[in-house]
């Protein structure tokens, strides 16, 4: 499972890991009502997700696949 945080005041969408602490500090809600979190099922129906919002997108620093660590 992964996790898409997109934002529309700042555009950007960001992918995560569900155990990612990132996500955890804030409960998994916005509390300005400008940004939301929707869960998929596996990794690439959350790029594609990601990349069907037309915002600019990449993973959160920790949370990217293996194959893409550098």
């Amino acid at each position: 499972m992964f996790v898409t945080y997109e934002n529309r005041a700042n555009p950007h969408v960001r992918v995560h890991r569900p155990t990612c602490g990132h996500l955890r500090k804030n409960g998994g809600e916005h509390r300005y009502g400008q940004g939301g979190y929707v869960n998929h099922p596996d990794l690439a129906r959350a790029v594609a997700y990601a990349r069907a919002t037309r915002l600019p997108f990449g993973f959160w620093k920790s949370c990217r696949p293996e194959r893409e660590q550098r």
